[in-house]
């Protein structure tokens, strides 16, 4: 199982300086083109903002900007309640209900900020405000509590600041009411959008709980699973596959490329789908096409 060919090399997940990547927009899409990334799908956590910069940036290279974005909802199993990310590809950025959802999960998370400096403020962790003053992108996250966390000598690196902090068995209460899948889904397809969910095995859920989950996407209008992404391990691409083939479910792949210093994470680092996966690839969805055409 090969890497795609640079003639099409799609990524269909990544993120810029306006949630929790590294990069400016132009910055994005020079290193893509530079990795001979094809098309490119700039999905910042419930923003679309860097769509008009990548654009611009991207309007001199072979490159094509697909428009997405990835959206924070809440997925009650039971007594548990977990996050879910939901990745919306080619939807219209400027659909009046999908902006109004995203602008209201934007403010929920500078309130989980502002929540979060205020309970290490009670740990004793002082100094905290200056970040929340600096925070200037549209859609703050718990990453950048990490780096607060790490520059202050508190934590030696992101999965020790989540482990000790921010994850679910962390020193702070880091929840937040995200509306739920089948709302961003609706959201995203009524935009035009085709609603795909983001890294299944990253929620650490066993085999029963992750078909539990695909169902529960399904049932609430989903149509897309991301099938192949960054460090991912070869037999669970190959289950995710056939997840996808047994459900009618189109694949995508994206790096969820964040910063350049993960470079087990980098643009255009995954491996390409499997043969039989390849004819559900979002790539030949009927919105992938009309995209092309305009």
């Amino acid at each position: 199982m090969g890497y795609h060919a640079p003639m099409f090399r799609p990524d269909l997940h990544s993120h810029t300086l306006l949630s929790d990547g590294a990069l400016s927009p132009a910055r994005l899409v020079e290193r893509a083109a530079g990795r001979n990334v094809t098309h490119l799908a700039i999905t910042d956590h419930d923003c679309m903002d860097a769509l008009p910069e990548a654009r611009r940036s991207a309007a001199s290279l072979d490159l094509t900007i697909i428009p997405g974005t990835e959206i924070s909802t809440r997925w009650e199993n039971g007594k548990t309640v977990r996050e879910i990310h939901i990745i919306g590809l080619l939807q219209d950025p400027e659909e009046p209900a999908l902006q109004a959802l995203l602008r209201h999960h934007q403010s929920l998370r500078r309130e989980r900020v502002v929540e979060l400096a205020r309970q290490l403020e009670k740990q004793g962790i002082g100094g905290i405000e200056v970040l929340v003053d600096a925070l200037t992108c549209p859609s703050p996250g718990r990453n950048h509590i990490a780096d607060f966390l790490i520059r202050g000598g508190h934590a030696s690196n992101k999965q020790d600041a989540f482990k000790r902090y921010l994850g679910r068995q962390g020193r702070l209460s880091t929840p937040a009411p995200w509306c739920d899948m089948a709302t961003a889904i609706g959201r995203i397809q009524a935009a035009g959008g085709i609603a795909v969910l983001a890294h299944p095995d990253r929620y650490r859920l066993g085999k029963r709980q992750l078909r539990q989950l695909i169902d529960a996407f399904v049932e609430g209008g989903g149509s897309g699973l991301e099938v192949s992404y960054s460090n991912l391990n070869p037999d669970v691409l190959k289950h995710l596959a056939r997840q996808a083939e047994e459900r009618g479910l189109w694949a995508s792949v994206g790096s969820d490329f964040h910063t350049p210093e993960t470079t087990w994470m980098d643009l255009g680092k995954l491996r390409q789908l499997p043969g039989h996966c390849e004819p559900q690839a979002v790539w030949h969805h009927p919105a992938w096409q009309r995209f092309n055409a305009a």
